[in-house]
């Protein structure tokens, strides 16, 4: 009855390829899966290892978050869409039968998503974000969430996620042309129809990312682009909250791991990561 399509957008991807297909491989599920590589132009050998690992590949001539995933969609043949990004990698062999599992039981749920852990070589700050972000426990988010979950109602992460094909298209998507968070506004468009969205925190991954000033300046300007196109859809769940318990987390944290230097550096991150929010936000 069921077929996986895992999705990945590729590029430059030679690095992680051959070791995240064959964990992929080794996952112990029944249900039969495909592996579908859309690859942006690459200045390596990413094309050809996925055309000899994978089942669908095709090449990219402009990436978009969004549009990219969403034409990926439209050549599966799977009835469950899961969506990776070519820099995660599963924490045990059960990461995609516990991810996809709840889509297929009797419920309400037709949207779920892992649990990150941070690499081992990560910073502590980037281990305590994923830590605070993605609990040890489960979360299901929908309309009767946002006075409870505020924010995390809409908190969804297409680095490892999954969703029922026929209401990925119903809802449209990941059709629209986004610099970042293309997840998010899918996961609005789950929750206002009335359905629901499971945190799955029994299936991990570890994924992590310690950002470059510069990085982390481009990477909040889109967000704030984001943030302000879209700013009367996200308005009804409220942020503020979670960004003063992330900080108040990660000083205590920090002063109890002795990490002063990341202490120092954290506020340095932060004003980056808020004068690009602002900067995006603001942009005419």
């Amino acid at each position: 009855m069921y077929k996986i399509s895992i999705i990945m957008p590729v590029y430059n991807g030679e690095k992680y390829l051959n070791k995240l297909i064959s964990e992929i491989k080794l996952q112990h599920i029944d249900i039969p899966i495909e592996i579908i590589a859309a690859v942006s132009k690459s200045k390596d050998n990413s094309l050809n290892i996925c055309k000899e690992l994978c089942d669908i590949v095709y090449e990219v001539d402009n990436f978009q978050h969004g549009l990219t995933r969403h034409e990926a969609a439209l050549k599966a043949t799977g009835n469950i869409l899961v969506f990776i990004t070519q820099d995660i990698m599963p924490e045990n062999v059960n990461w995609l039968n516990n991810l996809v599992k709840p889509l297929i039981e009797e419920n309400n749920i037709i949207a779920t998503y892992s649990r990150q852990i941070a690499y081992p070589e990560a910073s502590e700050t980037e281990k305590l974000i994923r830590n605070f972000n993605y609990p040890d426990y489960n979360r299901i988010a929908n309309k009767d969430t946002k006075g409870k979950w505020g924010r995390k109602t809409i908190f969804y992460s297409d680095s490892s996620s999954a969703t029922l094909r026929k209401d990925f298209l119903e809802l449209g998507g990941y059709n629209f042309d986004l610099g970042t968070n293309e997840d998010v506004i899918y996961a609005i468009n789950v929750v206002d129809s009335g359905k629901s969205i499971l945190y799955n925190s029994q299936s991990i991954i570890y994924h992590s990312h310690d950002f470059k000033i510069k990085a982390a300046f481009n990477r909040y300007k889109l967000i704030g682009e984001f943030e302000k196109k879209y700013e009367t859809k996200i308005k009804a769940y409220d942020s503020a909250s979670e960004g003063k318990k992330l900080l108040i987390y990660l000083l205590r944290n920090l002063l109890k791991k002795f990490k002063i230097i990341e202490i120092v550096y954290l506020g340095v991150d932060l004003f980056t990561r808020y004068l690009g929010f602002k900067v995006g936000y603001l942009k005419k």
